[in-house]
């Protein structure tokens, strides 16, 4: 056996190993003969797509975005660039989509939105997809329409398709609230939201934006979703004894070089920056430990990690470089998250 046919033999191998992970949330097809579909499995699964924290490109890590899947259901949180690959690759088809959450209109969270629902309209689409977020949503909901305006133009006279994307996809607007309030329920899931901290009030003052945090109860587990914040009490309250807290984390040390130069710019009048704006409205492993020890959660996964994959050429901190911060404060069960992971 020669080294292409190594390569080429186990390349096949992770193939089938692949496709083993994900057949639990394939939609199982009808059989032949007209016999009734397999039942969806049972249970709740988290299956995270995008783990990169912050607009950028990375071939180590998608941007955010996650799926829980409820009952063979598929709910998405977050869609950040990447996200309609990932759910290819996790066995999610984009048609099973109906329901979307935004923890807020960032271009990392929202990027394949539009690249969702046009392929939605050509491919096999749900009766409807509705996509939930902060205020702007609405907007951000027909601002993809328009961007895929021509192609649905397009295939209606040389397709002979007839329904229109407007009668298909719905943006609401969700009140950003200081206390958890319920978003939406249906047989598999009730969604909880609340406004957490990932814009400072200076900014908050100046503009109707906000950004939101998302709890997912189901019949077996509860899931919380941190968006991109602050320590938050707001958030705190959300995750109170929840199974699964994914938390947005920063190693600590990216955080004190971001926040040296911060002081540096403000120091020289510039009031407004990004470093200043990261170092103020994220979360450090350490803040992660001390919300999940005051919430009690069962389980803590970091996620949107800083650096993540762009620590640059000499490669993503390790594991332990964010577990142990969570640990000076949290000790329950603490998994720093991979794309395509499954909890």
């Amino acid at each position: 056996m020669n080294r292409r046919d190594v390569l080429t033999r186990g390349t096949w191998m992770a193939a089938l190993g692949l496709a083993a992970r994900v057949m639990p949330l394939r939609a199982q097809a009808a059989p032949q003969g007209g016999a009734a579909p397999r039942p969806a499995p049972k249970g709740t699964t988290l299956v995270l797509l995008g783990t990169q924290g912050g607009p950028g490109i990375s071939l180590g890590r998608g941007e955010a975005a996650n799926a829980v899947v409820a009952d063979g259901q598929p709910y998405l949180v977050d869609c950040g660039y990447g996200t309609l690959r990932a759910l290819v690759q996790t066995g999610i088809r984009p048609a099973e989509i109906a329901h979307i959450w935004l923890t807020h209109l960032h271009n990392d969270h929202t990027a394949d939105v539009a690249a969702l629902l046009s392929h939605q309209m050509t491919g096999g689409r749900p009766p409807s997809t509705t996509v939930f977020g902060p205020f702007g949503t609405a907007d951000l909901v027909k601002g993809a329409i328009a961007f895929f305006k021509a192609d649905v133009e397009i295939r209606i006279v040389d397709e002979g398709r007839t329904i229109r994307p407007e009668t298909l996809f719905t943006g609401r607007d969700l009140q950003a609230s200081a206390r958890p309030v319920e978003v939406f329920r249906d047989e598999r899931v009730t969604v909880t939201a609340v406004e957490n901290a990932h814009f400072p009030d200076r900014a908050r003052a100046r503009m109707p934006y906000r950004s939101l945090a998302y709890r997912f109860d189901t019949t077996t587990r509860s899931i919380v979703f941190s968006g991109d914040t602050a320590p938050s009490p707001g958030l705190v309250e959300l995750a109170r004894n929840a199974d699964l807290f994914v938390c947005e984390a920063m190693d600590v040390a990216q955080h004190a070089r971001l926040a040296e130069q911060a002081r540096q710019a403000v120091a020289a009048g510039n009031e407004n920056s990004v470093a200043r704006h990261v170092a103020e409205t994220h979360s450090t492993t350490e803040d992660v430990g001390r919300m999940a020890a005051e919430a009690k959660v069962k389980t803590v996964v970091l996620s949107h990690l800083l650096p993540g994959s762009n620590q640059g050429p000499g490669g993503e901190l390790p594991d332990t470089a964010y577990i142990e911060a969570v640990r000076k404060f949290f000790d329950g069960q603490v998994i720093v998250g991979r794309d395509q992971m499954r909890l």
